[in-house]
């Protein structure tokens, strides 16, 4: 049968668009027709959703079409998109879905598609994927139909894999007093509990799946002020924020300041590493990706660590960090990947390290902050394609400004001085680039990315 135009963005990342528009239930049951044939070969898949409205239809729609070739469902319902992964790892499952938009607003839906591996799909499964859909279908008849099925256990077993990991006596000596702000998306069926269960005073903010989202779901500083408010008003040590479906973390701290995404992963990895120093481990490796700040290094330093960077994206990342056996990985968008849990971003780890880390340290949680070295960043996006990036970036590497610098081509061009950094890269969404630069100072970096843009001959679309 003919299958609908996809009208909406498909990438590794998933099939998103907005709900009755590009996004619809009659595409959802038909990609994952062809999900359930190509990836996951007719075998189990976990399905999963955050909290939006138009989850529990797209949820129904999903699971018809993978019955519909064969495929047997186990949905786990409101969960974290990182407890699907888990959960395909649990159940040695074909594969998973994950329905959500991750950081976009109530009106965005999206499939995010794993593969038997417990990872995103790679492009070249995602090239099967589409043509697939592609290809004429039919459905089974009544007698090779997939099953259907509900598991409540997921977000249980997921909580403990994490409670493992973490000294839970040193936190209930301590109960430090957390404020955690879910924007009522997957994280309020895991976090709150977590959180007290490893042994913390816990106000919730937020927290109610039933709700719809209460602002602009993407924690971003101008998105957070009143969850600030409320960390000071309720007086607590420290305030975590999620988006919808728990994979991205922010953090506040005790005066309500919101403190940056691209601490998340410093944090954690400094976490992480101090725990393996206590254990008599210090040649460990942490990844991240070329545009994430270099607190890194500092802290993978201060530990005897060191740093491995790889292309932008989360599966470049976990890439890189099977490869090099990493402790620690993750992204300067608040996404923490920490294999002992998942090879994927996942808040729930993250919240739990970053309390781990406050109570061995002592002291306020901005005096934590205030010892990691700080930088200032610049990001803008600009108007480049991919084609003019590459042709254009020889003229950015003869430039008398970098004589100095060192080189990396891994994923557009990044010049690299001793105390500041420039990246520029092609947008893989928009036929747009983005220019990002780190310094000792903000207004340092803004000039930076000026004298870059001006050599590239960019102009800029918008800011960050």
């Amino acid at each position: 049968m003919k299958r609908n135009q996809i009208d909406c963005v498909v990438s590794v990342s998933g099939m998103r668009g907005l709900v009755g528009k590009g996004m619809h239930p009659l595409l959802a049951c038909e990609m994952s027709m062809a999900y359930g044939r190509s990836i996951a070969k007719c075998g189990a898949v976990i399905l999963g959703r955050d909290s939006r409205p138009s989850g529990a239809m797209f949820a129904r729609a999903v699971a018809s079409g993978l019955q519909a070739v064969g495929c047997d469902v186990i949905d786990i319902g409101i969960v974290p998109t990182p407890t699907v992964p888990i959960m395909i790892d649990e159940l040695k499952a074909a594969g998973g879905i994950q329905i959500s938009a991750s950081h976009n607003p109530v009106e965005w839906n999206a499939l995010k598609f794993f593969n038997r591996d417990a990872r995103n799909i790679d492009k070249q499964e995602l090239e099967l994927l589409l043509s697939t859909y592609d290809a004429d279908q039919a459905c089974l008849t009544w007698d090779g139909l997939g099953s259907y099925q509900e598991n409540d256990n997921a977000l249980h077993i997921h909580q403990q894999k994490i409670l493992e990991l973490i000294d839970n006596d040193l936190i209930r000596q301590e109960k430090p007093k957390v404020l955690i702000d879910s924007v009522n998306g997957a994280g309020s069926c895991i976090a709150p509990e977590l959180l007290r269960s490893l042994g913390c005073d816990v106000v919730e903010l937020y927290t109610d799946p039933t709700q719809v989202f209460p602002r602009d779901p993407e924690p971003t500083a101008s998105n957070v002020t009143e969850t600030g408010q409320k960390v000071v008003e309720s007086g607590a040590a420290i305030g975590f924020v999620q988006d919808p479906d728990a994979d991205r973390l922010a953090i506040i701290d005790e005066t309500g300041k919101y403190i940056g995404e691209e601490y998340t992963l410093v944090l954690c990895a400094a976490a992480r590493l101090a725990q393996l120093q206590d254990a008599g481990i210090h040649d460990a490796v942490v990844c991240t990706n070329l545009s994430t700040s270099r607190m890194l290094e500092d802290i993978a330093a201060r530990y005897g660590a060191q740093v491995k960077r790889s292309s932008v994206g989360e599966a470049n990342v976990v890439d890189a960090m099977q490869a090099s056996n990493a402790v620690m990985g993750g992204e300067g968008n608040g996404g923490v990947i920490d294999p002992r849990i998942v090879w994927g971003r996942d808040s729930q780890i993250g919240m739990a390290l970053v309390v781990d880390y406050l109570c061995r340290s002592g002291g306020a949680f901005s005096e934590l902050v205030a010892r990691i070295p700080s930088y200032g960043m610049h990001k803008e996006k600009v108007a480049l394609d991919r084609q003019q990036v590459t042709e254009r970036s020889p003229r950015l590497r003869e430039h008398e400004l970098c004589k100095d610098a060192d080189f990396d081509e891994q994923d557009g061009l990044k010049c690299i001085w001793s105390d500041r950094w420039v990246h520029v890269r092609a947008s893989g969404t928009e036929p747009a680039s983005r220019i990002i630069a780190e310094a000792p100072s903000l207004a340092e970096a803004s000039e930076l990315a000026a004298q870059v843009r001006e050599i590239y001959d960019a102009e800029v679309i918008t800011g960050h």
